[in-house]
């Protein structure tokens, strides 16, 4: 604990995303932290993070309105 891992992960997923690979990057954490993971995201950058958890219902619209990769090409 306190080693810096989460802000290295997302560091990590910024520089990838600012090199053109837009996504989605999939992040697996336990439910404990995932408020954690998503503070820290907005946080350190201007990437979209979302919470894909819930009811089949709500992981659905949350597919189709949500997880999106606008093209500029």
């Amino acid at each position: 604990m306190g080693l810096g891992k989460t802000i290295q992960s997302i560091a990590l997923l910024s520089e990838v995303f600012a090199a053109g690979v837009q996504g989605p990057f999939l992040i697996i954490a336990p439910l404990s932290t995932i408020t954690n993971w998503e503070r820290e995201f907005s946080t350190w950058t201007d990437m979209n993070a979302i919470v894909y958890h819930g009811s089949l219902a709500s992981r659905q619209m949350i597919q189709q309105y949500e997880m999106y990769c606008k093209d500029d090409k």
